[in-house]
């Protein structure tokens, strides 16, 4: 995580940025990467301040940038600062959305309908975005999806050591992921947000209807298989699959859950690579969900 900032010396930068005094600095929960704050200037206006490390920065802005031009509701990018206080943390100035996460089917509908116009955006590379030097150029970091997968699996022998997940979990959950089903994706590798979930979609009431406001969060956006999304969306509930899938067109036949099963394991060991490198300690819930989902597929593949 970035050293926690000097307050009044972020403050007068925030000032000289947006032109206006900011007033307030309210810290906000973020990740284990990040120090997040709502920022309120005497001009009455709002905004996010992430501090982060600078590839996920670079990436959130540029994906905010691409999506806000194709009509998605994402946050304006106020400014990015590359290069502040510690090596490699990079500071990025949100416009403030209005409106509060929400997990209403109508609001995973509405999501689903505004994903499906993101995956559209295709782009060359897979895995996490990488922007070019000129900053309008990006791409996936590796050169297949293959690649990419087994880069994501091979934190699995480090966990195991670590003691935070068993070694015949591991085994079994590498098993349900590296097949032919995952590594063998032959679509297009698209713009993809990689942490859909109720907290990233603000809601708002627009003459007593709720309708969707923005969706944030772009700092793990990569590129690869649309259904990556999908299933990180799929950890919100089958209500919300189905409200989410019916927005964005996709049939939910067992073929696709079985697919979505073994990207939600993925995830979630990517998850717990992230948060042990990071220094983290939030291993439970990812543990848990890979165990459940390894389990699930091991079960649809026992003779009946």
């Amino acid at each position: 995580m970035p050293t926690e900032p000097d307050k009044r010396a972020l403050a007068e930068f925030i000032s000289t940025v947006v032109g206006s005094p900011a007033t307030e600095l309210v810290p906000l929960p973020g990740s284990v990467a990040n120090l997040d704050y709502l920022v309120r200037a005497a001009d009455h206006r709002r905004f996010i301040v992430k501090i982060g490390p600078r590839s996920e920065m670079v990436a959130e802005a540029w994906a905010c940038r691409r999506l806000a031009r194709i009509g998605v509701p994402v946050p304006e990018v106020v400014s990015l600062e590359q290069d502040h206080g510690d090596a490699g943390v990079a500071v990025l100035i949100l416009s403030f959305l209005p409106g509060v996460p929400s997990d209403a089917p109508v609001i995973f509908g509405e999501a689903g309908r505004a994903i499906r116009h993101v995956h559209a955006q295709q782009l060359p590379g897979w895995g996490p975005l990488i922007v070019e030097a000129d900053g309008h150029r990006a791409r996936g970091r590796f050169d297949s999806w293959r690649e990419y997968v087994l880069d994501e699996l091979s934190g699995l022998p480090e966990l195991v050591t670590a003691g935070i997940i068993d070694a015949r979990l591991a085994v079994a959950a590498r098993d349900c992921v590296a097949v032919e089903e995952v590594l063998g994706y032959r679509g297009q590798g698209v713009l993809l947000h990689n942490d859909l979930k109720p907290t990233h979609l603000f809601a708002l009431e627009d003459g007593g209807q709720m309708r969707l406001a923005g969706i944030i969060d772009w700092g793990d956006a990569g590129v690869g298989d649309p259904l990556v999304d999908l299933a990180r969306l799929s950890m919100s509930g089958p209500e919300a699959l189905r409200a989410f899938s019916a927005g964005y067109g996709i049939e939910l036949t067992p073929t696709l859950h079985r697919t979505l099963a073994r990207y939600r394991i993925l995830h979630n060991v990517g998850a717990l690579t992230y948060e042990y490198r990071a220094d983290g300690d939030w291993f439970d819930v990812y543990r848990e969900r890979v165990r459940k989902d390894t389990e699930l597929l091991v079960d649809l593949a026992a003779p009946s």
